[in-house]
């Protein structure tokens, strides 16, 4: 018989929702993608983690997705599975690629990125306004962190950080004509190739250079920065922002912080438990038939969407309050940045931004508050993400 199909909110306005009720009906549940596809979701916390290290799931479509040229011309997902990137690869040809990326995330650059950004804040926090001020903290503080952080790690010359900016946004908010959306596309991508050219002359301890010096193709060194930007920025401004939300719905648990009786390291890990930026990743594949219990086998050539943030609400990994944010809880594991072979690379980088972002925030502003009744907390349009459009605070 047939696996029932469950109606996934493609708008992510009920994904709350979806969560609970995903959980309810077994280990894994078959779900409608855009355009009629359907893939197996994930959302159990220890199954999430187990799955992430079974060999038989691959991220290569291309070998393992019997069902890729079925897929219509323009899907909205086909960016995230086809592109020759260390997202997507598989087996030897994966821990090349990580191998070289991870060389640009020592801890000795991530000392000095943090030390860059904590020097950066204080100008970024005096242009925001005065107290009073109504801002929209998304936009004009966690978006320009995650940028201009990258703009470091990559090794961008100061001068240029407007232009690497625009090339970031061009590559993650296309326009929707699809003329002006390729015209950007191919604009972002000349951009960070030139950027590897200048660095083949002018190396730098930096990300660029990195790839510049590798054994790779021209191709797999601009993929590399793009899908960087794809996951670094979204993922970061949604980590800052959802936590700076959740301190200023929680005041008690915010004063918690300030008397130190909890850190600020303690609220970036509850945000990802309860607040993840990064909901669902798309698609990994079944090499083979998977049984994983109660009736459920994914097939060999069956998409598999791990709904990782759906993994830190899981009642049976942190019981009834698993829907309770709490900086003080003792448990706060989670598989926001993946697990195993595919866990995120650049997963030490986005708690650094976060907790120095959101210190420095809120010891400049101590009174700001929500602008009231909350007005423009609404969710990203898709399922992939969660967050907020917009965060508008009076400082």
């Amino acid at each position: 018989m047939a696996a029932q199909v469950f109606p996934l909110d493609h708008t992510g306005r009920s994904l709350r929702e979806d969560i609970a009720a995903l959980q309810s009906l077994g280990p894994a549940v078959k779900v409608a993608l855009p355009d009629g596809i359907t893939a197996w979701s994930v959302t159990k916390h220890e199954q999430l983690k187990k799955l992430s290290e079974d060999g038989r799931l691959s991220r290569d479509a291309q070998q393992h997705w019997p069902g890729l040229p079925d897929v219509p011309e323009g899907w909205p997902l086909a960016p995230f599975l086809i592109s020759p990137t260390v997202l997507n690869a598989y087996g030897s040809e994966r821990h090349r690629l990580r191998k070289i990326m991870e060389e640009a995330f020592t801890p000795a650059r991530l000392d000095v990125l943090r030390e860059n950004l904590r020097h950066r804040v204080p100008r970024l926090l005096g242009s925001l306004g005065a107290p009073g001020s109504l801002v929209d903290i998304r936009a004009e503080y966690a978006q320009v962190i995650a940028c201009e952080t990258l703009c470091d790690l990559f090794g961008v010359p100061q001068a240029q950080w407007p232009d690497a900016v625009a090339a970031m946004r061009n590559l993650l908010s296309p326009a929707e004509e699809a003329d002006q959306a390729s015209a950007q596309l191919e604009s972002a991508m000349s951009y960070l190739g030139a950027l590897l050219s200048g660095k083949r002359d002018l190396p730098g301890e930096d990300m660029a250079t990195t790839l510049a010096q590798a054994d790779m193709t021209d191709e797999e060194r601009v993929l590399a920065l793009a899908v960087t930007i794809a996951g670094g920025v979204p993922a970061t401004t949604e980590l800052i922002t959802n936590a700076a939300c959740n301190m200023l719905r929680h005041p008690e648990q915010l004063a918690a912080v300030r008397s130190g009786e909890t850190t600020w390291s303690a609220v970036v890990e509850e945000t990802l438990r309860f607040d993840a930026p990064v909901q669902h990743m798309p698609l990994r594949y079944a090499v083979e038939d998977i049984d994983l219990g109660e009736g459920t086998v994914i097939r060999q050539g069956d998409p598999v969407l791990m709904g990782f943030g759906a993994g830190g609400r899981d009642p049976q990994a942190h019981g009834d309050t698993a829907d309770v944010f709490d900086v003080h809880r003792p448990n706060k594991e989670h598989v926001a940045f993946g697990h195993g072979v595919h866990y995120c690379i650049g997963a030490s980088l986005g708690r650094i931004e976060a907790s120095v972002a959101l210190q420095a925030l809120f010891a400049s502003f101590p009174h700001m508050e929500l602008a009231e009744p909350d007005q423009g907390l609404r969710p990203l349009p898709t399922f992939l993400f969660n967050g907020k459009a917009q965060l508008p605070v009076r400082l």
